[in-house]
């Protein structure tokens, strides 16, 4: 989700010790959109913006490696790097996915991305993700979110696997993937 919670009909900020499951958080990005007309391109902005503003408050120097899916939750990951690199964070994207399969809003952030001129790395190899997760300070895991449904299929099990063995600190995007 997005970080938002409905209270007296108000959609409001989440606090940090807030736990919703995953079908809660995905009805309130659903009544957010639907019910009170909030685009989801502007819960992905203020997601990405949110996130980015915490890993500055923890410290995050850079680089900051992002690994982002093809789903709303890489989109999440895209605004993620735009609002670090504009606050001078080193950051590195890598999609692993196919830009030609991205749509909707995290399509929209792919391209936002690329007019900035923000280097995005496109299915880096085993070696290549394994480097730059090494010298991270910070891991950001956006590959997927809350409608992630059986087992992680490769290449992205891999990838999770990697994030997990580099020791590094992560934040997921709304839930670490395939959990």
């Amino acid at each position: 989700g997005h970080g938002a919670r409905w209270r007296r009909g108000r959609l409001t900020a989440a606090t940090p010790t807030m736990r919703l499951s995953r079908a809660q958080v995905r009805e309130l990005d659903r009544r957010a959109i639907e019910e009170f007309g909030v685009p989801g391109v502007v819960l992905m902005e203020n997601a990405g913006r949110g996130a980015a503003e915490l890993l500055v408050r923890l410290g995050a120097r850079g680089p900051v490696v992002i690994a982002c899916g093809k789903g709303n939750n890489g989109g999440d990951g895209l605004v993620i790097a735009r609002h670090l690199d504009n606050r001078g964070v080193g950051v590195q994207v890598l999609l692993l996915a196919d830009p030609a399969e991205l749509s909707g809003d995290a399509a929209t952030n792919f391209r936002i991305v690329q007019r900035s001129g923000l280097a995005v790395r496109v299915w880096p190899g085993a070696g290549e993700l394994a480097a730059a997760l090494a010298g991270a300070d910070w891991v950001v895991d956006a590959l997927f979110g809350t409608g992630l449904r059986g087992p992680v299929p490769a290449p992205w099990a891999e990838a999770i696997a990697a994030i997990n063995a580099a020791g590094r600190p992560v934040l997921a995007v709304d839930i670490p993937s395939g959990l």
